[in-house]
């Protein structure tokens, strides 16, 4: 026999319900280890069964008798109720928890103690799974799919830190996923149990002096030195998160906790990207990750939101939208900096901030209907090679106002584009169209590996700009630099001995060299105006990417036009005010005529917002190589022409890949064998 929880009637042990009050006292788990469950605790809360053993507490399923529903209690363990930081911690859960009222932060409902002096906390009960288990049981998850899981996880670390609290021991463990009815994950950050009140008030040390609360794997370097501690703590475990839900591993792992904490103290992160290589991870969801596992925390996203638009900004290259309707949505504009879509009528991006660039005149019909299938048509029909450059004439006017807003100022302008979209050929037409008589052009960009080796973007900018060789020369040829500005040029020559300067201080050198430079290249040019174009912002190493934006940032009194592309999403760091143009695709009406063949509904629905110009030269390619059926998009256009070369040509195209695209022919065959006609190839 057995005691109802709620009425206290006996009951025979076979009873599914009490035959006194009808409750489910077969709901309750028969335990003789266990001597609280079938007890009931102060506001009626039976417990019904035992869900989870944690660090501090043991969590059970409970039923609230009053209202019928279910709840998680959570009851500290017996042997540490003689702990009174332990004590102070749970109360600290409990008190810190009950302010967060978000969708995405689990719910207090109650707290207090039992007769026999056990603390409970009372909350709502999530049936769904942690997102350590969602890993273990389906694998690697799509982007997407990550990134709105962690903007869920962001937008509940918001409004925590906007009352003072941090987590302090945030991991995949704590971040629970419950199903929708309409599909999709639905996030709840949970247990707080080491979250600490930023408020100042004087109370009882939560932490004892000298120890350290959280989980190594997650911990941030200033968690693990003891510092006191702020909300980037917790985006430095949100990094760490990404990383492993990208790469399937964590970025720091070693045979005792302590070595994963002084791991995290003093080893860079490693590039997912290189963890991983096989997921193919986007280059901006890499850049996005090293920001947010930075050292210090001056060089992270600052706040939850920042993360989360960069996150969302990912997304938007990552997702294609495709319209229900065969008409354009003329009340959406795409944002020029991040290529968000905006309504029509804001003036600034709710994504970015930058200020939008709206038109009276409605949007093209990009939906227009597909041309009627033709017979591929001769060689003599196709365009020639290369494309003459269409569809272009405003981007180019664009850019030609921008030049003559730099005759007495800095002018920095972005042009923002996807990859094909012709960034790199808008600029060297836009090149070409100035006077040769009176306008001078210096180029740089990334490395031919992309492997963002340092400084060499600014190296080569300020070896053209400045007249110097490669190695920099003597320097008695930087005479006329200030000091700042020599030992900027000593770094970027690599003349710095091992003691040099901080890493901020650095970076203020490297910019005034690069200003120096600037000034020297207006010199040596007198009467003519400087250009510098940055091919592929977003691909050169992070010290030519800082001083490039310092010196936009603080632009030296110069008249000249700096030019970037990069693709959208990028956070380039200029200040808002200078003006970027996002790229469109080529109205449909406009490329289909240039493509032998048949564009079908596919084609039309995968390049709504037009077509890329490469896509069109890759197809007139393909045509020419006789292929069929070809895909809808360039990507996989790309990868199907490769796929139908030889072997010799794919192994030139990979030793190209491994050695960049300035291999000399040499190298390339000392890869592929003598066996590989590189001519042919």
């Amino acid at each position: 026999m057995r005691s109802c929880p709620q009425c206290s009637e006996a009951c025979d042990n076979t009873h599914r319900f009490c035959p006194a009050c009808g409750y489910p006292v077969g709901a309750v788990s028969a335990s003789d280890s266990d001597p609280l469950i079938g007890t009931t605790l102060p506001g009626g809360y039976v417990i019904l069964e035992l869900i989870g053993v944690g660090g501090m507490g043991r969590v059970y399923r409970a039923e609230q008798t009053a209202l019928g529903r279910t709840v998680a209690v959570k009851i500290i363990h017996p042997s540490l109720l003689g702990d009174e930081s332990a004590s102070a911690r749970f109360i600290t859960e409990a008190r810190t928890a009950s302010l967060l009222n978000h969708p995405n932060s689990v719910s207090v409902i109650d707290f207090g103690k039992t007769e026999a002096g056990q603390l409970y906390l009372v909350m709502e009960y999530l049936r769904g799974r942690d997102v350590a288990r969602v890993m273990y049981e389906e694998g690697p998850l799509s982007f997407v799919r990550i990134i709105d899981i962690l903007r869920q996880v962001l937008a509940a670390l918001s409004e925590a830190h906007h009352l003072g609290i941090i987590h302090r021991d945030l991991k995949p463990e704590n971040i629970v996923i419950e199903p929708m009815r309409t599909g999709g994950d639905f996030v709840k950050v949970v247990d707080f149990g080491l979250a600490k009140l930023l408020t100042g008030k004087k109370g009882p040390g939560i932490t004892a002096t000298g120890i350290v609360c959280g989980t190594p794997d997650y911990m941030s370097p200033e968690q693990g030195r003891g510092d006191t501690l702020d909300s980037r703590s917790d985006l430095y475990a949100v990094g760490v998160i990404l990383f492993q839900l990208l790469t399937g591993r964590l970025p720091f792992e070693a045979e005792s906790p302590t070595q994963v904490v002084l791991m995290h103290l003093t080893t860079p992160a490693p590039d997912p990207r290189a963890v991983a290589p096989d997921r193919g991870i986007p280059a901006a969801l890499a850049m996005v990750t090293a920001s947010a596992l930075a050292k210090k925390r001056e060089d992270r996203y600052q706040d939850a939101d920042a993360l989360s638009t960069a996150l969302t900004a990912v997304k938007a290259q990552l997702e294609v939208p495709i319209s229900t309707s065969g008409f354009p949505d003329e009340s959406m504009i795409a944002c020029p900096a991040c290529a968000s879509l905006v309504p029509r009528t804001q003036r600034f991006c709710g994504e970015c901030g930058a200020r939008t660039v709206t038109t009276s005149q409605p949007a093209p019909n990009l939906r227009p209907e597909p041309p009627a299938v033709r017979d591929v048509p001769p060689k003599s029909e196709a365009p020639s090679l290369p494309l003459a450059l269409i569809g272009r004439d405003d981007d180019l006017a664009w850019l030609l106002d921008r030049h003559g807003e730099a005759a007495d100022k800095l002018v920095a302008a972005r042009l923002i584009g996807p990859p094909g979209m012709g960034k790199t050929r808008l600029v060297k037409e836009f090149v070409q169209r100035l006077p040769t008589e009176n306008n001078v052009v210096f180029v740089t960009g990334p490395d031919p590996w992309w492997a963002e080796v340092g400084f060499h973007a600014v190296h080569r900018a300020i070896c053209d700009l400045a007249g110097l060789p490669d190695n920099g020369a003597r320097e008695k040829a930087w005479a006329d630099a200030p000091a700042d500005a020599k030992a900027g040029l000593e770094m970027v020559f690599g003349r710095v001995g091992r003691d040099g300067p901080e890493p901020g201080q650095a970076r203020r050198h490297v910019a005034s060299a690069l200003r120096w430079a600037l000034r020297k290249a207006t010199a040596n040019h007198p009467g003519r105006r400087v250009t510098l174009c940055i091919h592929d912002l977003h691909r050169i190493d992070g010290p030519s990417r800082n001083a490039f934006a310092d010196v936009v940032g603080e632009p030296p009194d110069l008249s000249l036009l700096v030019l970037a592309e990069h693709v959208p999403g990028f956070d380039a760091r200029w200040p808002g005010h200078h003006p970027a143009r996002l790229l469109q695709g080529l109205p449909i009406e406009v490329a289909t005529p240039l493509m032998p063949g048949n564009r079908g509904q596919a084609f039309v629905a995968a390049h709504q917002r037009g077509v890329p110009p490469m896509f069109v030269e890759q197809m007139i390619r393909f045509t020419q190589e006789a292929g069929t059926e070809p895909p809808a998009n360039l990507v996989d256009l790309v990868a199907l022409r490769v796929a139908r070369l030889d072997a010799g040509a794919r192994r030139v195209l990979q030793a190209i890949a491994v050695l960049g695209h300035g291999a000399a022919a040499l190298h390339v065959g000392s890869m592929v064998g003598a066996d590989t006609d590189l001519d042919r190839g």
